[in-house]
Parts: structure tokens; C-alpha cells; sequence
């Protein structure tokens, strides 16, 4: 009797010896993780979970957070704006902000927070030794009646002389020497500062942009005035029966940085750039023809302006569709040559990283390095509508938004490719300090990567495995090699076809580095997948899976 040939089963082995990191995509590698909560790529091609964050203080009602005058160490207080004040390592600076949030730049020495156009000067005062205990208006006005205007030029030497004088006026308690004003109210139009709001405004000839005071004194203010080539003009000589304002002012900026001794702005109607004199960040109406001048470039993209930030020798200011690349290094040869297309919906979100800038453009973060910016998350397949970020100079510490209001903490490693999540946090602002991302969120102050006593779990959920064949499955057993600290542990979690995770064991920190031995058994299916449940210190090297083949899947 013929009997027919016994075929025996085949078995699989998969095993991961490397593992990378987030991605969402339908279809993915082996090593690759569909779901993460608080996982880290420090330990890859091991897979850990991240370090934890250690809590430095209550902060309620934060919404912006910065890095006070450098020390060694860590942050022990913060440094930010809460509640519409400012704070200065956990003092409270006297002092009024409006809503909303704020752009922050130290400037030599001054905390400059726009759009209210004030800063806080953390440097001790060379006369009394001390530190001031409020926030400093950039801006000074002087209202006057009755003053008098007079200019002259002298024919034979060419000089110009221009003053207001106004009986009993101290001048000099409100303006020094440098200063540039704004003057309006004026009855003779000539005589008013023609500020360009717009770039369809335009400024004849002999109108002045630009009044430098070069005196200041009781009664009497001297003023060298300059038209928008830079050569002096004078004034219309009259005595004022009304009021009129001097006002050392301060253009309407959303977005600052600082760069080669230069406070950069971007105007709140998005279409101006400006950079303050050399070495003065509240004076951005110098126009004297001088190297140290201040500066303005129209630009003629559409859009608001959504950040600014010093890049190289560069500065580079983001709207949603566009980046503008500024070069030069003084208002002569300031120029913005081009634009490159994919920008940035939140300038919160920019971060410099190894010479390569890291941000949230509308369809994903990308990379831009001064070509053509590229996208570094395709894996990620959301779609965020807000981010604010941080960098400890080797991570890119995301906290983006949804929408419907939810949040991913993510963190990019750019040296090795890898996204990993965290947990959803809602931070809302980050900033970085000798080496560390410090961070706030639901009223607490938090550093970030550098090590805490925070107790988390953590979990990590492979793909659907299926082999690549269209054959039933069966798991016999997994193997998994790990160094479990002490005290730590680790479930292990299967879902057959979709399925709800079953526990199939765990494995505790007792016996350290070692491989260990997990039975696995489920009925046959189509695919398979694994997830990983812990707490603790926990670094997985290697997991061996062995299971078998069945019949052919028919639809």
C-alpha cells in the first residue's frame, strides 16, 4: 500500500538584532515600531526606554520659558513669562505683559520679550552695583507744546544744524546721544518722521526717516537729520502751537533673534525684516550712512512671518511657504538674494542642530541646511498643526500638536535617523542650558534627558508580522536578551489577527544581563504582533522569535 509522503511543517525564526525606531506607515521594517510610549534611540541598535525627567519647580500659568545668564550647572529656577510677568531664576520682575505668546532674545546682558518691546537687564549697573528689579520700555516718548523748530545749513562747509527747543524741557532725562526719534504732530509735514508701514508706502527725497540726536540738554535737543538715501535734510523751520511727540520707537515685531550683535525682527504685517544698530538693540531708525546703521528689507512673499533665527553667518526668517535667507555683515551689503520654497508654521519649533536647522513645516518636519529643505519624517504619518522644541545639541526634543489638541512628545536623533515618542505631555515651551533641554508643561518646570527620579512605564508595539508569506502561523516560543536594572520589569504582550494583547509572561531585573525564555502559544493566524510592557531601566539587544507554518490563508 502506497501512503502519501508526511510533510512537515516549516518553521520561522525571526530574529531582531537591531532595532530602529518610530513609524506609523502601513508597511514597515522588521526593526521598526508601530505605537511607543516613552521610548528612547540613546541605547540603538538597542532598544531602551528613555531617561527620566526631573521635576524643578512649580510653575503655574507659564507659557514661555528661557535660559537666564550662563553658569555651570544645572537649572535650579526659572527664568520665563508666567501669569503676564516675567521671571528671573524664580524672582518676579516688576512689570506688566500683554497676552499671548512671546519671542525672547538675550541681547549683551538684556532680556528683550517682543512684541512688547521690553526687556530686563540682568547685568549689575557700573554707578550703584545693582540689579534692576523691573522690566525697561524700549521706547521713550516726550510730549511738548509750543516747540519751536529750527534748522540752517551753512553753504561754505556744508553743515547742517537742526534742534527743537521747548523752555524748561530736561531733554537729556528722556534721550541720550545715539538715540534715533520718531517725530509726529507736527503741523509742517515735512517736519515729522515719515515712517514706511508698508512696502506700497514710499518716502520722498527730502522727507526724513531718520532723526539722530547728537545733543541733549535742558530746553534744547540737537538732531542730525537724514532722508532715505542717507544724506542730511533739514527742517522746516516753525513754532508749534500744539502738541507734538518724540518718541524713540521700536517697530511692531512678532519674531526676534540676536545675531552678530544685532537685534533681528520681523514685522507683525509680515512684510518687513529689521535689524537694530550695531551693538543697540532698541535703536532701528539709524540712518546715517554708517557701517553701525540699522536696517530694513522689504519682502515681497505673501503671509505672516512665523520666526526668525541666527543660522551661520546668516539670518534666516521663516513664513508658512517660504524661507529668507539674509546675508551680509553690515547694512551695505545686507541682502536677501532669494527665497527657497517650505517653510515653517511655528518658529517655536526651529532648532539648530550640528549646522542643520530642525522645524515643523505644513506637511512635516524637515531639514535645512541652506539648499533645499527635506523631509525627515515620513514615518511619523500625522499631520501636526503646532510644535514647540528643544535641543541638548544631539536631540530634537518635539512637542507637537494635533488638531483636535493632543500631543506627541517626539524626539530625532539626527546621527542615526531614528524618531522615537515619549508620552503626551503638553509642553509648552522648551529651552536649553549647559547641555540639557529644560521644558514646561501643566504648570511644572522639567529637565529633560538629564537624568531624574520620575517613575514611568513604558511600552513599545512591533509591526504586523507576517513573514511575507501568505501562510497560517503559529508561535512556539520567544527569546528575548536583555540587561534588566535592578528592580526593573517586563511583560510580554501577543495579538493574533488584530486581536486584543494577551500576556504571555515576565521577566524581572533579578538576573541582570542574560536571555530569557518566554512560551508563547496562540492559534494559527495570518499575522502577529508584539508588544512590550515595562518599567524601569530596561536595554533589549536581541529577540529571536521561532514559530511554525501551517496551511495556505484563502480569502
Amino acid at each position: 500500500m502506497l501512503l502519501p509522503n508526511i510533510k512537515t511543517k516549516e518553521s520561522a525564526a525571526a530574529q531582531l538584532k537591531i532595532f530602529g525606531g518610530l513609524d506609523r506607515r502601513d508597511k514597515i521594517s522588521d526593526t521598526s515600531f508601530t505605537e511607543m510610549e516613552n521610548m528612547s534611540a540613546d541605547s540603538a541598535p538597542a532598544l531602551a526606554p528613555r531617561s527620566a525627567r526631573c521635576e524643578i519647580a512649580e510653575v503655574p500659568g507659564a507659557e514661555n520659558i528661557t535660559a537666564p545668564q550662563y553658569t555651570d550647572g544645572a537649572l535650579s529656577s526659572f527664568t520665563g513669562v508666567r501669569e503676564n510677568h516675567f521671571y528671573y531664576n524664580g524672582v518676579q520682575i516688576k512689570g506688566v505683559l500683554s497676552d499671548g505668546q512671546k519671542s525672547i532674545a538675550d541681547f549683551n546682558g538684556k532680556i528683550c520679550i517682543f512684541p512688547d518691546k521690553v526687556y530686563y537687564d540682568y547685568i549689575p549697573s557700573p554707578d550703584s552695583g545693582e540689579v534692576s528689579d523691573s522690566l525697561t520700555s524700549m521706547e521713550s516718548t516726550m510730549t511738548l507744546s509750543g516747540a519751536v523748530f529750527y534748522s540752517s545749513k551753512n553753504e561754505l562747509s556744508g553743515e547742517y544744524t537742526a534742534y527743537i527747543s521747548s523752555s524748561g524741557t530736561s531733554f537729556a532725562e528722556s534721550f541720550k546721544v545715539g538715540d534715533s526719534l520718531v517725530i509726529s504732530g507736527c503741523s509742517k509735514e515735512k517736519n515729522n518722521t515719515h515712517i514706511l508701514e508698508s512696502r506700497l508706502d514710499r518716502a520722498a527725497d527730502d522727507d526724513i526717516v531718520s532723526a539722530v540726536v547728537s545733543a541733549a540738554q535742558t530746553g534744547k535737543i540737537y538732531l542730525q537729520l537724514y532722508n532715505k538715501h542717507g544724506e542730511k535734510v533739514c527742517f522746516v523751520s516753525a513754532t508749534e502751537t500744539g502738541s507734538i511727540t518724540l518718541k524713540k520707537a521700536i517697530p511692531d515685531m512678532d519674531h526676534i533673534c540676536v545675531h552678530n550683535n544685532r537685534l533681528w525682527g520681523t514685522a507683525s504685517s509680515g512684510e518687513y525684516i529689521y535689524a537694530s544698530k550695531l551693538g543697540d538693540c532698541t535703536d532701528f531708525n539709524s540712518f546715517a550712512g554708517l557701517s553701525t546703521d540699522s536696517w530694513y528689507s522689504y519682502v515681497a512673499t505673501g503671509g505672516d512671518f512665523t520666526g526668525i533665527c541666527s543660522y551661520r553667518t546668516a539670518v534666516v526668517a521663516f513664513k508658512r511657504n517660504y524661507i529668507h535667507h539674509v546675508y551680509g555683515d553690515a547694512p551695505v551689503n545686507f541682502s536677501i538674494p532669494k527665497q527657497t520654497f517650505g517653510g515653517c508654521i511655528d518658529g517655536r519649533s526651529i532648532c539648530e542642530i550640528g549646522g542643520v536647522l530642525y522645524y515643523l513645516a505644513p506637511d512635516g518636519f524637515r531639514a535645512y541646511s541652506g539648499g533645499e529643505p527635506y523631509d525627515i519624517s515620513p514615518q511619523l504619518n500625522l499631520k501636526y498643526s503646532s510644535c514647540a522644541a528643544g535641543t541638548d545639541g544631539i536631540h530634537y526634543y518635539a512637542s507637537a500638536f494635533l488638531d483636535d489638541g493632543t500631543c506627541d512628545v517626539l524626539v530625532y536623533t539626527p546621527e542615526k535617523n531614528i524618531w522615537v515618542r515619549e508620552d503626551s505631555t503638553p509642553f509648552a515651551d522648551f529651552c536649553s542650558f549647559n547641555g540639557c533641554v529644560y521644558g514646561i508643561a501643566d504648570g511644572k518646570m522639567w529637565r529633560l534627558g538629564c537624568g531624574g527620579s520620575e517613575g514611568f512605564t513604558w511600552s513599545a508595539v512591533s509591526k504586523r508580522f507576517t513573514y511575507d508569506m501568505i501562510n497560517h502561523k503559529g508561535m512556539s516560543c520567544m527569546w528575548i536578551r536583555a540587561d534588566m536594572g535592578s528592580g526593573a520589569e517586563m511583560s510580554v504582550y501577543i495579538s493574533a489577527d488584530g486581536g486584543e494583547f494577551v500576556s504571555c509572561g515576565a521577566i524581572c531585573g533579578s538576573e541582570g544581563f542574560s536571555v530569557y525564555r518566554i512560551p508563547v502559544r496562540f492559534k494559527k493566524c495570518n499575522s502577529f504582533r508584539i508588544k512590550l510592557v515595562g518599567h524601569g531601566k530596561a536595554i533589549i539587544h536581541d529577540i529571536e522569535i521561532t514559530s511554525h507554518n501551517g496551511g495556505r490563508v484563502y480569502g
